[in-house]
């Protein structure tokens, strides 16, 4: 069985501790947040430890701008237009180094926008990236889209620490193993994190010669 691990929220986070993270003996991608103090550090201590970097794209969540709804500088958001959005699109990419995949930071407004989806990801297309829909929303139509558009795209189907309690996080890692036993394989999601960090250093050992650890991208199609 397949496991793809995508850690989120690089960018802010410490190059420490994503050093940390990328110690890890295992192919994985991690997604780096645009105009981020740290974007361009952790983008570089991602790729040179060999693992993959993708572009993790804000976009507006439902209950912007409300408290905890902020998805950061350079915010794909429903106001702007067909030439805004894409721009906004083509400044991330260049902002983040050595990426060769997108996801969505956020954006349970945008990726139910079929029109907005469009633009966004005929963008991505043109960049020569595939595309991670994270389903921070259940009427996503991001991977339709992409499908519609043909772009290499596959679906996040656990999220590993919306609990940061490491009982908790070992729950639902077992729970993305069984489904990478019964579907042959899985992409998770989890976040830059000191707990999740750590939380990994316990359970990826513990997977040794039971599933084989991809890339996000191997699971793009």
């Amino acid at each position: 069985p397949r496991v793809a691990l995508v850690i989120d929220d690089l960018g802010y986070a410490s190059p420490e501790l994503v050093r940390r993270l990328c110690a890890q003996p295992i192919p994985f991608s991690a997604a780096v947040l645009p105009f981020q103090e740290h974007t361009q550090a952790s983008a570089r201590i991602v790729h040179e430890a060999g693992k993959e970097v993708l572009l993790h794209l804000p976009m507006e969540p439902l209950g912007y701008p409300g408290p905890g709804k902020d998805p950061g500088p350079g915010a794909v958001l429903s106001s702007q237009s067909e030439g805004e959005t894409r721009a906004r699109v083509r400044k991330a990419l260049l902002a983040v180094p050595w990426r060769k995949g997108v996801n969505n930071h956020m954006g349970s407004r945008i990726t139910p926008d079929r029109q907005r989806m469009t633009w966004v990801l005929q963008e991505i297309k043109q960049a020569g990236c595939f595309f991670v829909d994270s389903r921070t929303e259940k009427d996503s139509v991001a991977y339709d889209v992409a499908e519609s558009l043909y772009v290499p795209s596959v679906q996040r189907k656990v999220f590993l620490d919306d609990d940061k309690a490491f009982e908790e996080i070992a729950k639902q890692w077992e729970r993305a193993l069984a489904l990478a036993r019964k579907d042959g394989q899985v992409l998770i999601i989890g976040h830059i994190y000191p707990e999740t960090v750590e939380a990994l250093e316990k359970l990826v050992p513990r997977c040794r010669g039971q599933v084989a650890f991809v890339r996000a991208s191997e699971l793009a199609r």
